[in-house]
């Protein structure tokens, strides 16, 4: 628990105040005999905030006015003495110090809050310290006090947001957790189908009606009739193929149809270079000289020139041609190869080789057809297994969840209805805490509206988490008291007595109050604040110079 709060800026008639100590149970920010404001009651409850991990004192007037400072403190568990210190321009930083308050080492504010959270034993399933504790300091300034929404951390946090955390705190979460995450992993999928659907990414369209489902449905009887057909014509010849071994078969038997044209092509280059190879050697003179009967103007010494040439560079190119006939050999020789494997792969897949490829064609056209109507009614089932089962998981869920909360609300309504009686000589009746299933709440006093009321409704709330669930410790600022009958007031003092954890108050003065009354608040004060010199920091911003 919180044992002092030291810091060189906390100033009483001009001296620096000693270390505030705090015990367990009420601790009391006690303000003068004439109820003054503005003498920093409210400000020190920020500054407890602070230590347990709070920024809210970031914002105040105190820190505008007194610029940086470091906030000193102590922690005790388990007799043992933890000491920090935080500066307000480092904020996010703790100091981890000596009992002189000499920094050691530097921890991130995350990790001093963690360790605070396993301290407290308050280590609950997805939680966090300042979730579960920062909503229960009731202080202005942190947006937290509306006493008709006791369960929201602030204005701005969603009613779902604030349900989950009193599941959290009431340890029913974990349960209540495994429905939502089977809820969210099918919603998700859903989603992702949906949106498949909506932008026709699906290979083969979809359907959206019963009808067109039923249609499918005639259409796949048809064609399988198709299929029998076909196959009965050509069993005599072929044989029945199945839908992947036709798709194989005609994939090898394309492939078949390529090699057999390139082979063609390679045939028709080698016969071409074979014809080079054996051309003439010598030159035909008798040829020239049957030409010069047509021509007589030839020239037959310069055609025999050119022709001997055409000698000279066939002989050149010959081991060209050698080598070239022998590529083309070795590429036709490998495609033969190929296609011999293909025609065994075929026998493999019980397709010989030869087949029509009219018959292939249609049967694999076929094949693709039932395959397009079976999945697009695959597609519709799968659409409508989502739904229904989103449906039947939020049902799940919202049961399972409202008999969780039913336990909590019961708890706490029977608490505060002890704690109510304990306020009143006559019987009153007690406010209500209403979580609606998990998606929202209600709390409110029957047949009393007052502001003082719902004030008092608010208190015995808290007191009533406080008591029936790990929360550490609590705060309420003097507002919450202000609007509530000096009488309650009375009987909440005596209450927040009854608790070993620690309950930090700020208290306007002590003079309205009974002897009893006065004697607790004196004896819980930790601190005490007035006027002239005895502000919190020795002086108040509201006075003229």
């Amino acid at each position: 628990m919180l044992r002092e709060i030291q810091c060189d800026k906390f100033i009483s008639k001009g001296k620096i105040r000693p270390a505030i100590k705090f015990h367990s149970g009420l601790n009391t920010v006690l303000g003068g005999a004439n109820a003054n404001n503005s003498i920093g009651k409210t400000t020190f409850l920020l500054i407890v905030d602070f230590v347990f991990g709070g920024n809210t004192y970031l914002n105040s007037d105190a820190l505008h006015k007194v610029g940086s400072h470091t906030i000193n403190f102590m922690f005790e568990f388990d007799n043992e003495y933890h000491y920090f210190s935080r500066n307000t321009t480092k904020s996010d930083e703790i100091n981890i110090c000596d009992e002189n308050y000499r920094v050691r080492d530097t921890i991130s504010l995350d990790e001093f809050n963690k360790f605070l959270q396993v301290s407290y034993d308050l280590d609950l399933y997805k939680s966090t310290f300042r979730n579960l504790v920062g909503r229960y300091f009731r202080i202005y300034g942190k947006d937290n006090y509306d006493e008709t929404k006791p369960l929201q951390g602030s204005k701005k946090e969603s009613n779902a947001d604030a349900i989950l955390s009193i599941e959290k705190l009431f340890e029913v979460y974990e349960i209540i957790e495994e429905y939502k995450e089977n809820l969210k992993a099918i919603t998700d999928e859903l989603k992702a189908l949906n949106s498949t659907r909506k932008y026709d990414f699906l290979p083969y369209g979809k359907i959206t009606t019963k009808t067109q489902y039923k249609n499918n449905e005639k259409n796949i009887a048809l064609l399988y009739k198709e299929l029998d057909a076909l196959n009965k014509g050509e069993t005599d010849k072929y044989f029945e193929l199945d839908r992947e071994e036709a798709e194989k078969a005609g994939i090898i038997d394309g492939e078949l149809s390529s090699l057999t044209r390139k082979r063609s092509r390679l045939v028709s280059q080698l016969n071409v270079v074979k014809a080079n190879m054996k051309g003439g050697q010598s030159i035909n003179m008798k040829r020239f000289g049957e030409l010069s009967n047509f021509f007589p103007d030839t020239n037959i010494k310069k055609l025999a020139e050119i022709e001997s040439f055409h000698v000279k560079i066939r002989e050149i190119l010959k081991e060209e041609y050698q080598e070239e006939a022998e590529r083309l050999q070795i590429l036709i020789d490998s495609i033969n190869s190929k296609i011999e494997h293909l025609k065994v792969e075929l026998n493999k897949h019980g397709v010989p080789a030869g087949i029509p490829r009219g018959y292939l064609k249609k049967y694999t056209e076929i094949q693709k057809n039932i395959e397009k109507y079976e999945a697009q009614n695959k597609n519709f089932d799968l659409l409508k297994e989502l739904r229904d089962s989103k449906k039947s998981a939020a049902e799940k869920l919202e049961q399972v969840e409202a008999k969780q909360l039913r336990t909590v609300e019961s708890t706490i309504n029977e608490q505060m209805v002890r704690f109510n009686d304990s306020i009143y000589e006559t019987k009153r009746k007690a406010p209500v805490l209403d979580l609606n299933g998990g998606k929202t709440y209600e709390f409110y006093t029957p047949d009393d509206t007052g502001t003082g009321t719902s004030f008092k409704s608010l208190i015995i709330f808290d007191l009533s988490v406080l008591m029936h669930t790990k929360l550490p410790a609590l705060a309420h600022d003097s507002l919450l008291f202000k609007n509530i009958g000096d009488e309650p007031v009375e009987k909440i003092i005596k209450l927040y007595t009854t608790f070993e954890k620690q309950i930090f108050i700020a208290f306007d003065k002590d003079t309205a109050y009974s002897d009893e009354a006065k004697e607790i608040l004196n004896k819980s004060t930790v601190i005490r604040l007035d006027e002239n010199g005895n502000e919190l920091f020795g002086r108040s911003w509201n006075i003229k110079d």
